[in-house]
């Protein structure tokens, strides 16, 4: 509305040049929303009005006065052509600034780029890769309607159930698809962030309902896995980083770059990692279990020969587990050495993480020291553990309840089909 939409010139008192003059700028105000641009005029201070927002030179005030005619004229033009305008798109108009992008391609193609200048700074690769994705599909799916780019202005709430529809035909899980939609929806709300549409149209929609389930190995099942030994050398190395993250809950990112100098040695001589999760970039500490040290004395002799672990100090920017192939070529590795073992369960990395939450819970250690050692950022992130361990506990009782419950009627039934001693007796006497 035009209620909302204010252009004031003020001055800077004190930012005075060497000429005794001051920059006139201009504040331009919309729903309640404010950006400062400059008009490119000058004056004395001591000639500027303030109340009128004006100068005593008139050639000044006339320039003024056109340079209002420009802004109002781009507020109504952006308005008309998007049906939404702000403070900062007229600024961006103004000084010729690559204006924010209007179109769903667009939106997903600047936010992928903002994403892949921020690699190494606050977010990690695998996060970069895994949103390509998105970005990919979002565009297959526009192509797959028959056009370029949808104008985000026209989006509706209907457009959010199109793409499930079109994620769905492609076969892909549910947890898969809300991760896409997830995108899409993260377009949205970027696009309010910048004043471009004013509401989400997806800020009610649904998405798929799939129970998450967390995968984890039995203490049988990583037993076997330590003490198997693989003939391929890469297979082995994915056994091996497995089996350290089943047993110090380390990811797949820490372990690559966990070096020597990672591992310190406490008081008591108990050794122990103290890391940042490349993740969260919360620091986390965790003892060293005795495979788990021996695991990593077996990495140090293969790269070293026989030295002793205690003198890691003079090499400890070396990384404990060398990398030697892909992430895709080690899951390929894992699942080789899954099958080797007879475990049914597809393995991956997360999945060890997972079995280490969920053995060191069982084990009694509490849900705060488990938050601490897996570097988690929050205890909620850590309590998924606490609802597997109580459904695991509910599922073993109403085992053997059931178990108890057939024992007692197995003993019922033979009961009451073999005869009592009183009529056993009774027969012996009439023979």
């Amino acid at each position: 509305m035009r209620s909302t939409f204010k252009i004031m010139f003020y001055i800077n008192r004190q930012k005075i040049k060497a000429d005794g003059n001051t920059a006139i700028l201009c504040r331009i105000t919309i729903d309640g929303k404010s950006t400062t641009i400059t008009t490119g005029e000058e004056c004395n201070p001591s000639e500027w009005n303030t109340k009128q927002g004006l100068t005593t030179d008139r050639k000044t005030n006339q320039r003024l006065h056109e340079f209002r005619e420009i802004v109002e004229k781009t507020y109504q033009d952006i308005l008309t052509r998007d049906g939404v305008v702000s403070a900062e798109l007229i600024k961006n108009h103004l000084q010729g600034i690559t204006e924010n992008p209007s179109t769903l391609l667009a939106m997903s193609r600047a936010e992928l780029q903002a994403l892949k200048e921020s690699v190494g700074k606050s977010r990690a690769e695998g996060t970069y890769l895994n949103l390509s994705h998105s970005d990919k599909n979002l565009r297959e799916f526009v192509e797959d309607k028959g056009l370029q780019d949808i104008s985000i202005s026209t989006i509706t709430e209907d457009l959010f159930e199109e793409y499930r529809f079109f994620l769905k035909k492609r076969g892909l899980k549910g947890t898969t698809i809300n991760n896409y939609l997830c995108w899409l929806s993260r377009l949205m709300f970027r696009a309010v962030s910048k004043r471009i549409i004013r509401c989400n149209p997806f800020e009610h929609a649904k998405y798929e309902k799939e129970e998450k389930k967390i995968r984890f190995l039995q203490k049988s099942e990583v037993a076997k896995l330590a003490t198997m030994k693989m003939n391929d050398s890469e297979a082995d190395l994915a056994r091996l980083m497995f089996v350290f993250s089943c047993l110090t809950g380390l990811a797949i990112a820490d372990m690559e770059t966990l070096q020597y100098g990672h591992i310190q040695t406490a008081a008591g001589g108990r050794k122990y990692i103290r890391k940042e999760r490349q993740k969260t970039k919360v620091e986390f500490v965790v003892p060293l279990h005795p495979i788990a040290e021996a695991i990593i004395r077996h990495c140090w002799e293969e790269q070293e020969g026989n030295e002793e672990l205690q003198t890691v100090k003079e090499k400890g920017d070396s990384l404990v587990f060398p990398r030697s192939c892909s992430r895709s070529v080690m899951g390929k590795n894992l699942c080789i050495v899954g099958k080797a073992c007879g475990i049914r369960e597809r393995l991956s990395y997360h999945m060890a993480r997972h079995t280490f939450g969920t053995m060191s819970l069982s084990a009694g250690i509490p849900i705060e020291s488990i938050a601490k050692m897996m570097g988690h950022a929050s205890i909620s992130s850590t309590q998924i553990y606490a609802q597997v361990t109580d459904r695991k506990i509910s599922e073993d009782m109403d085992r053997l309840i059931a178990k108890q419950s057939a024992k007692e009627k197995e003993i019922a039934e033979r009961e009451a089909c073999e005869p009592s001693d009183f009529a056993t007796c009774k027969m012996e006497e009439t023979a």
